[in-house]
């Protein structure tokens, strides 16, 4: 039995990991700048700090693969690139495997979060430690939280930004995926990982808004100018050559424990 340490085992993605691991009877551990969270039994909780370097050599003391989750698209400089930096320092000759998620068409922008996963790729790539990277498409779960915030509480109508084109991808296929790794050698840059369908924002709205039986909902096609909007709008976070992704949009949404009403953050 290999032990797994998660790094942002308890994040959108992180958790999903860690729980797929545990499903299938792998020693697993976490680190997480955060105190007192409630774990599945049995798994090891590190509290540390990626950026500052932090409670790492502990953690990383009886691994042998590390899944690296953790991200902040608001601090990237700290949590993506300083903080792999540092565990990447704190990283021995144990470690067998070092697996780490990405981003479709990061080397395509220059948006700011993306040039940092970016250089975090090719800081794990020069680092010469055993490693995989999976690149993915958007998490479903990015697009309900813009749909969200698109739409003021007991509004009549939504405005969504027109040109967004996305091929989401739920987290269970991810997990699902970075998990299989675990059992084969590392394999450097893998193939994209995308999801089950192209969509533009348009129908997505409107699937969402079927699925909360508010189809009377107006959608305003806009032209906003937004830099994270503007990438969307470009293809390079699409690999409709690369499909690999189960779970469709509509599913995640007909999912009632991953969705709540328009109105929720």
């Amino acid at each position: 039995m290999r032990n797994i340490l998660v790094t942002g085992g308890t994040g959108t993605l992180g958790k999903v990991v860690v729980n797929k691991l545990v499903g299938q009877n792998y020693k697993v551990s976490v680190l997480s700048s955060k105190e007192n969270i409630k774990l599945p039994n049995g798994i090891d909780l590190f509290t540390g700090n990626l950026e500052t370097g932090d409670g790492l050599h502990k953690a990383i003391k009886d691994a042998e693969v590390i899944i690296h989750c953790a991200s902040n698209s608001k601090n990237f400089r700290g949590v993506d690139i300083i903080g792999t930096k540092n565990l990447l320092k704190a990283i021995s000759n144990e470690i067998h495997h070092l697996i780490y998620i990405s981003i479709v068409g990061i080397d395509k922008s220059d948006f700011p979060y993306y040039v940092a996963k970016l250089e975090v790729e090719e800081m794990i790539q020069k680092s010469k430690i055993p490693h995989s990277i999976q690149r993915t498409t958007q998490f479903h779960n990015l697009v309900l939280f813009l749909i969200k915030s698109f739409r003021m509480e007991n509004s009549s109508s939504i405005s969504v930004p027109a040109g967004m084109k996305f091929q989401t991808i739920d987290v269970r296929d991810v997990a699902e995926k970075l998990v299989s790794l675990v059992r084969v050698n590392p394999r450097g840059q893998l193939p994209a990982l995308g999801g089950p369908q192209v969509l533009d924002i348009e129908d997505m709205t409107k699937i969402y808004l079927r699925s909360i039986k508010k189809e009377d909902i107006k959608i305003n096609l806009q032209q906003i100018e937004n830099e994270l909007f503007n990438v969307f709008k470009t293809g390079i976070n699409l690999c409709p050559q690369n499909v690999r992704g189960k779970i469709t949009w509509e599913n995640f949404l007909n999912d009632k424990a991953t969705v709540n009403t328009i109105t929720d953050n």
